[in-house]
């Protein structure tokens, strides 16, 4: 992988991270000061650590997993609308496929879609999700030549996914 598109990749988690909390993450547990939630680590991927990013894992070609959880601060706005807020700083967003699922005993929305960063471009997944006053998002991303083939270590990631409750 070229130092550019790894360079844009760690943006990326950056800027998809930017109002996550820190905690810990041990057997599968994510543990923040307000927020604990169960997701299964891509088995193979390297763990990435970003201020104020709750989990992130690097694939064996650039690709960027990250599960983040907000429980402050954020009202009550729509999922499309949180979603957007995701994709602040990426440009020439164009929307692939949209649609409403069930993650963790609630309603949740998944978006694919393709954009550009600094001009480098980027396909990404993301789901967003509320349940008991916070929101998290489970981010995918990737080149578009590697989309499809890291695509079911993501889904893996989210069928692994449980909220037992806010802390």
């Amino acid at each position: 992988m070229s130092i550019p598109f790894r360079t844009f990749l760690f943006a990326a988690s950056v800027l998809l991270a930017a109002c996550a909390s820190t905690g810990t993450y041990r057997n599968g547990v994510f543990e923040g000061a307000d927020v604990v939630y169960r997701v299964e680590a891509p088995r193979g991927w390297t763990p990435l650590s970003f201020s104020g990013n709750d989990l992130a894992w690097g694939g064996p070609a650039g690709e960027v997993i990250a599960v983040n959880a907000e429980c402050e601060n954020h009202g009550d706005p729509s999922l499309p609308v949180l979603t957007n807020h995701l994709l602040i700083g990426f440009e020439n967003r164009s929307v692939i496929e949209r649609e409403e699922l069930h993650l963790a005993g609630r309603g949740a929305l998944r978006t694919r879609l393709s954009a550009t960063l600094d001009g480098v471009p980027v396909v990404m997944e993301l789901i967003v999700l509320k349940k008991d006053g916070c929101v998290y998002d489970l981010t995918y991303l990737a080149s578009p030549a590697r989309f499809d083939a890291q695509l079911p270590t993501y889904r893996r990631v989210v069928a692994s996914f449980d909220v037992p409750g806010r802390r």
